[in-house]
């Protein structure tokens, strides 16, 4: 089963007709996984938002798949084959390592234009669409889960990427940036969830029992020897589903060093393929946290220090709570007494701890603070990306800008 940029949802013939239009214009990839950026800002429209994703299943109608990434904290090396869309007419452009430019003909735009048009740029052709309502667009986006209940929402990957339980325990919900949510059942009750987009896969992986046996299942393009990991358990994944849906950490670099890390009653388990059989065994680690290359996990043993994004590794020394890392010197970040560190994200290029007092999260740098968000409940933070995910309601989670509050990105199944 290949995962589409529309899979689940059919947008319509008038959808599928720009689709068409734009196809025709889009040169041939080098590569057929192209990454796209995305702008990721706050108050979007959905008129809006339904031509950017005409866009992005025409580049994979062209490609083979799509990668989005977003803008947002982007440092990195100019792919040769990657596109930057945006939201804004004229493209704020983005710069890249080695002060590199994004090169025009593999920008394109979406922006309203008068008369209630929107007005799509790729390269050098100009086009404009009549999109139904802002209420019908939502309607459409929204199709993909519709009726879902959301729980236990992680974001368990480097990517922009959110996992939650659906109605049933065999039942994941996927949201990705830019594109339509996606329900999906499993061949199995599901015990722990990641999604890899990167390069040469385009995948969901799950943690699930199937007559018995406790095994990894793979959803979508690619191939991984994760698969091989299957051993029988004496416990059941569906009850433990009404309780928790762990995050999945993966390890496969070499053929004979293949194993997946994930959460079991507040214990971590470590599940690895050793030549002849598999083993199922406590995790000798207490921090587990996804790397940014998506098939490394990083580790502590006495979890001692917190991981961030960027390099940068946090610890409480006898100066208070300290960051450093290769991309500056040691930072003391003030954390008054009652405040519960949850970890260690990045703001601007800066170092921000976030903490958590009385239902308030706040980020914390060396040399001010800021409120995220103040809620009661459980709050999921990305590893990766300045995200907090917070639930409202049974059907809908919200993502939060770290550095200014704004709610990005609404996951809704109303």
């Amino acid at each position: 089963m290949k995962l589409h940029a529309l899979s689940g949802v059919d947008q319509g013939p008038a959808f599928h007709a720009a689709v068409d239009a734009i196809a025709a214009v889009l040169p041939e990839p080098r590569y057929p996984h192209i990454p796209v950026f995305l702008d990721d800002l706050p108050d979007s429209s959905a008129r809006l938002d339904l031509m950017r994703l005409a866009v992005l299943v025409a580049l994979e109608r062209v490609g083979r798949s799509v990668h989005p990434v977003p803008v947002t904290n982007h440092s990195g090396y100019l792919p040769d084959h990657g596109w930057l869309l945006s939201r804004e007419e004229p493209s704020p452009g983005l710069t890249f390592l080695k002060g590199e430019k994004q090169p025009r003909e593999r920008i394109a735009t979406v922006a309203e234009s008068p008369g209630g048009a929107v007005r799509v740029t790729v390269g050098e052709t100009r086009f404009e669409f009549q999109p139904p309502s802002e209420e019908e667009c939502r309607r459409l986006l929204e199709a993909g889960a519709q009726g879902a209940t959301l729980r236990f929402p992680v974001m368990p990957s480097p990517g922009p990427f959110l996992l939650a339980r659906g109605n049933e325990p065999d039942e994941l919900v996927l949201w990705r940036l830019g594109l339509p949510t996606a329900w999906l059942r499993l061949p199995g009750p599901v015990l722990a969830a990641t999604y890899v987009s990167k390069s040469h896969l385009n995948a969901l992986i799950a943690l699930i029992e199937v007559d018995g046996e406790l095994l990894v299942h793979h959803v979508g393009d690619g191939d991984t020897d994760l698969t091989k990991l299957r051993i029988p358990i004496d416990f059941s994944v569906a009850d433990e589903a009404e309780h928790d849906l762990s995050p999945l950490y993966l390890h496969s670099v070499e053929f004979w060093d293949v194993r997946v890390y994930f959460r079991r009653a507040d214990q971590w388990w470590e599940l690895r393929w050793s030549p002849g059989h598999v083993l199922l065994e406590p995790s000798n680690s207490k921090l587990h946290q996804p790397d940014s290359f998506p098939f490394h996990t990083r580790l502590d043993g006495a979890g001692q220090v917190l991981f961030g994004p960027g390099g940068w590794i946090a610890g409480l020394r006898d100066t208070g709570w300290t960051v450093w890392g290769y991309k500056g010197d040691d930072r003391v970040v003030p954390v008054p007494t009652g405040e519960d560190v949850l970890g260690l994200t990045e703001i601007h290029e800066r170092p921000a701890l976030l903490t958590r007092a009385n239902g308030v999260i706040r980020a914390r740098t060396a040399e001010d603070v800021r409120t995220v968000v103040e809620f009661n409940g459980p709050v999921t933070r990305h590893y990766e990306l300045p995200w907090v995910a917070v639930q409202r309601s049974p059907h809908l989670v919200e993502i939060i800008d770290v550095a200014t509050g704004a709610v990005l990105h609404r996951v809704s199944t109303a």
